[in-house]
């Protein structure tokens, strides 16, 4: 048996048609939140489809060390290099013998020492996507918006470069990925039992997808800015016609992703391959879009892994049909996938390894498969002498004088679970899938059991105590720490308004001037503080640390 992993980075599980939901707007040309994924329905109907498969490390880079190791990494690593003790998936295939291949356009992967190629057969990066410091062709770079409404503007101006002279779809990402992929079908079908990874960054940032998909979303009459890499956290200073672009354009770039899936699969069935090729479809995580009022990925104390970041479209097809066109409800986790590509190869997993196969689901015969999903990003501000070094990573924001709230999920109830001092939130995903109602008070032997969980799992994982205390009292609704202090009440920042009402307050002048005179209608650029904008309440945005904040995250309760 062959094996193919396809990972698409970033891609929502109410954005897959076979789930039969839909986002929770309605994209503007369409009038609905209905997204095209014909070809991964096509393939779910052939496959498993699973319910319930929850992102445990996060975001990109550890989720991909959780696949490589068959390990939770997040109890003790933070986003970081392979270390050279890791034992890796490749590595353990290509010591039975057996033709390894990675292709891949995420840029953290092979980037900087990272390592992650260590152990595959071979191993090919397509070069040019977001960050990649690849051309330097000179020419007019396209400037689609102000640059304070990007995460980092000038990283975004790398990619910019990049695709200078672009002109047709398959110069686009993914198809450029998934073309490299084909082409290593054509010349590496011979080989028996091969394993394939092909890690996509589309549909992640930038959101930039080709002309024909975009106008299948996007109204056609927008003429506001077009923020290809909208900054995190507090998403208001976008207009509403801007944030109903940045979902289109996400949408269109699912759409595109999904037709070069399409394609691939295709050419595996046109080999012969299909017949003998178990397919593992899946994503790292999904992204904020003003679900519970955040957008993309933030950090800190905005850092809360709810529904749309950690639950993630996942299809397994069977070479033998098993389970084709069923559903799991199942938990499974991103480990689990390690130990899934041993089991298709007969091989038994490392001792003390956390990913159990999915087979025996795929197969029926199992029907439960963990009772919990874990799931946490390691914080910051634990990162240790002696861990490797690698390029800072990539879409990180927040402080890291704060540890991040940790998720843990039970077929019913999902606790975020924050630290001492701060409130935590329980959800009856059943009755309120859209987590809006915080049922915590309510249910609070529901929150001590989930709770429980979380703790022993950090400490059976050996995580410091550094790294378990801030979590070892029991959840609370009532906070009883103030915001951390990543602003002073009265630390001096520079501030305009924009035509549209939104005000934008930075820490540096220079900056706040920048962007003001990049943004037509803007105001003069005046000195205040944290607490002079309180009184404009969510219309003002403090930026820090890669993300916005509204003033009352930020000020300590009066």
């Amino acid at each position: 048996m062959n094996v193919v992993t396809i990972m698409n980075d970033t891609f929502r599980r109410d954005h897959v048609g076979a789930y039969g939901l839909q986002a929770p707007w309605a994209n503007p040309a369409t009038g609905h939140g209905r997204v095209s994924t014909p070809c991964l329905d096509d393939l779910a109907a052939q496959a498993v489809t699973f319910d319930r498969f929850y992102a445990g490390s996060y975001p990109t880079v550890p989720a991909r060390y959780d696949l490589w190791t068959g390990r939770f990494g997040f109890p003790t690593r933070p986003w970081q290099p392979l270390e050279p003790a890791d034992a890796t998936l490749a590595e353990i295939l290509t010591a039975a013998g057996h033709t390894s291949m990675l292709i891949h356009d995420t840029p953290g992967l092979t980037a900087a020492g990272y390592n992650f190629q260590r152990g595959f057969t071979g191993w090919e990066r397509v070069r040019g996507q977001h960050g990649d410091h690849w051309r330097t062709d000179p020419g007019p770079l396209w400037r689609p918006c102000a640059p304070h409404k990007f995460k980092n503007h000038r990283g975004v101006r790398a990619y910019l470069r990049n695709v200078l002279g672009r002109r047709r779809e398959s110069e686009w990402m993914a198809a450029r990925t998934m073309r490299q992929a084909m082409d290593w079908l054509d010349r590496n079908a011979a080989h028996k039992d091969f394993y394939l990874y092909i890690d996509m960054w589309d549909p992640h940032e930038p959101f930039d997808a080709p002309p024909a998909d975009q106008a299948r979303y996007q109204d056609p009459d927008f003429a506001g800015d077009w923020l290809i890499y909208p900054a995190y956290g507090r998403g208001t200073y976008m207009t509403d016609a801007e944030r109903a672009h940045v979902r289109a354009s996400y949408a269109a770039l699912c759409t595109y992703s999904d037709r070069w899936i399409g394609h691939f699969l295709e050419k595996l069935d046109a080999l012969g391959l299909a017949d003998d090729t178990l397919v593992v479809w899946l994503t790292d995580h999904g992204h904020g879009f003003g679900d519970q009022d955040l957008q993309g990925k933030p950090g800190g104390q905005l850092g809360r892994l709810y529904d749309q970041n950690l639950r993630c479209p996942a299809i397994v097809r069977h070479p033998g049909g098993a389970g084709a066109g069923t559903r799991s409800g199942a938990i499974g986790q991103h480990v689990d996938v390690f130990a899934t590509v041993l089991d298709a190869f007969g091989i038994e997993p490392p001792d003390g390894v956390d990913g159990r196969s999915l087979l025996p689901l795929i197969r029926g015969q199992a029907a439960a498969h963990r009772e919990v999903a874990v799931s946490g990003r390691f914080p910051a501000g634990l990162r240790t002498a002696g861990r490797a070094a690698g390029a800072p990573p990539d879409g990180f924001a927040g402080r890291d004088d704060l540890p991040e709230p940790l998720t843990v999920t039970d077929q019913r109830w999902q606790l975020i679970l924050s630290p001492r001092g701060h409130a935590s939130e329980l959800y009856d995903l059943a009755n309120d899938p859209g987590q809006t109602h915080n049922v915590l008070d309510a249910h609070p032997a529901h929150a001590r059991r989930l709770h429980a969980c979380m703790v022993e799992f950090l400490a059976d994982r050996q995580a410091d105590d550094a790294r378990i205390a801030p979590f070892r009292d029991e959840p609370s609704t009532a906070p009883q720490a103030a915001p951390p202090a990543v602003i002073g009440p009265d630390a001096p920042l520079h501030a305009f308004t924009d035509a549209h009402g939104a005000t934008i307050a930075v820490a540096s002048e220079a900056d706040a001037v920048e962007f003001a005179h990049a943004c037509p209608g803007a105001s003069a650029v005046r000195r205040t503080t944290l607490r002079g904008l309180a009184a404009e309440g969510r219309r003002a945005h403090v930026g820090t640390d890669g993300q916005y904040y509204w003033p009352d995250d930020l000020l300590p309760p009066s």
